[in-house]
Parts: C-alpha cells; structure tokens; sequence
C-alpha cells in the first residue's frame, strides 16, 4: 500500500476538506496540506498534520527525499497515444470549457483519453523528459496516470533565452501562452521546485516571473519557490492577478486580458514589492516581461 495517497471527492482531506492537492496516509494518521499551515513544511508538498499518533508518526516527522525521477517511456507512450487521439471536435470542446486557446493546449501535449472522456496532459522534467501524464475531467477533477510522478507542464517551442514565467497547472500556463509570453506549469502551489532548478540551472541569471495565485496558498507557495530560485536567476519578481480573479486563467476568461496588460501588472508589482529576492537587487519588468 502507498505511504500517502491523494485525496478525491469521495475522501477529502481532513484538515482543509478539499477534493484537490493534498495527500492523506491511509489509515488517515496524517495528512499533508498545502492550504493550511502547521510547525513542519514538506519540501514540494505542504504542510504536515499528524491527526493521531501512530508508530509512523513517533519515528518519522517526513517523507524521504527523493532523487528526481527518470524518463519514463511507458507514459511517454501513452502520452503520445492519447495526444494522437485527441481530434479537432475534442481540443474545440477543452478550448471551450478551459477559456484559453487550442493551439496552446496542444503545444503542452494535450490529448484525449477515450475510455475515461478526459483531457491528459504529459508532465516532464527538464529535456522534455517524461515522469507523469495528469487527467482532467470535464467536470475538473484532476489525477494522473498510474506510474506518475509530479512534473512540469512544458510547451513546445520553449525559448531558452527569453524571459520564463513560471505558472500553477497546465491551464494557467496555456492562457500565458496564448497571451505570447515564454511559460511552463508547476504541478502545484508548493510543487515542482527542484524540477524548476533543474531547467533553470542551464541558462543561469535567467529572468524569472513567478505568476502566483491569488490566494494565500499561491502566495506562499510562490515566496518559497523565490527563495530557491535566487540560486540560478538575480531578476525574479512575484505576481498575482488583481483582485477578484483567483489565478492568470480567470483573469484572462474575464478580462479579455491582453499581452500589455500583462507586461503593465508586472512592473506595478516590481515598483511597489522590488525584487523577490532583496530591496538592493535590480530587477526589470520590461526583460522580465520581453519575448
């Protein structure tokens, strides 16, 4: 039996009782939440709660890091069957339930799978390399296939030497896409930290915008994601959407948002917080925001 298991619907986590991102041990001794805050942080995950004590619980305080993981040429496969099988009528169809454009979709891999009437979308580490394919429902719920791990949403068509906002979830990320912009997703709020590294690690002092979601999850989330990005890039800067839009999707679904407005919301952000890293370093907007 898997240590932890993520939590659905049908079995929510008990500490924040949503259906979504958190994982529960099975005997449900603990759960590990990104949305509410405890004494001790899991690196990529959340926040641990120990709901009762438990031999586990006496001996271990978190989960054992891991090295990332390989290619995995079983989801590629599968990745590459279900991108094959996604024709013109089921990419108009996720164009339309998603707000943002198919052409986007596709170029993060989206595909259909027909047995389960969803969306997939293939989760790679640097190089393109495939750990993970996730599964969207129609209705949105989110899980992934068998076998996967946790990796970034990367577009093809990636250019390295341009500025990179780094986004939460493949949606957010094709709606930047749409706007022109250079971006990849995270799994999640608190996830994808070292696979970003990773990616990043190659083109060093690289500009970085890290679009956050409006909430206190997204915002923490994005200010622990800064502090591990300081390693690889000296002109970073944290965003989020104006108030009223939980995340970049529901800012451009109901906006009609443009590139400009983008580029504008940046360099507000950077005037009135500096840069993520420290008030006497320099950060750009505008490099942040070209290309």
């Amino acid at each position: 039996m898997s240590t932890w298991e993520r939590v659905t619907r049908a079995r929510r986590c008990p500490v924040c009782g949503k259906p979504d991102w958190c994982l529960i041990r099975p005997d449900l001794s603990a759960a590990i939440c990104p949305r509410t805050e405890s004494k001790k942080f899991i690196e990529g995950s959340g926040y641990l709660h120990v709901l009762k004590e438990t031999d586990w619980s006496r001996l271990e305080s978190r989960p054992e890091r891991k090295e990332l993981p390989e290619h995995n040429e079983v989801l590629a496969t599968l990745a590459r069957k279900y991108y094959a099988a996604c024709e013109t009528e089921q990419q108009v169809d996720a164009s339309e339930r998603m707000g943002v454009g198919d052409r986007s979709l596709r170029r993060l891999g989206m595909g259909w799978f027909p047995s389960q009437g969803a969306n997939t979308f293939p989760m790679f580490r640097h190089s393109r390399r495939v750990i993970g394919v996730r599964v969207r429902s129609t209705d949105g719920d989110k899980w992934a296939i068998k076998g996967s791990k946790q990796g970034l949403f990367i577009p093809t068509g990636l250019d390295d030497c341009k500025a990179l906002f780094v986004c939460e979830g493949p949606t957010d990320t094709a709606a930047m896409l749409d706007m022109g912009f250079n971006a990849i997703g995270r799994p999640s709020c608190l996830g994808g930290k070292d696979l970003i590294l990773e990616l990043l690690a190659s083109r060093r002092n690289r500009d970085v915008v890290i679009m956050a979601d409006g909430d206190e999850p997204g915002t923490d989330g994005a200010r622990r994601l800064a502090q591990s990005l300081f390693k690889v890039t000296t002109k970073l800067v944290i965003c989020s959407p104006p108030a009223g839009y939980k995340d970049v999707r529901a800012w451009y679904r109901g906006g009609e948002l443009r590139r400009d407005e983008v580029i504008a919301h940046v360099k507000d952000a950077q005037c009135r917080h500096g840069s993520a890293s420290s008030p006497t370093t320099t950060s750009s907007a505008q490099t942040a925001c070209s290309g």
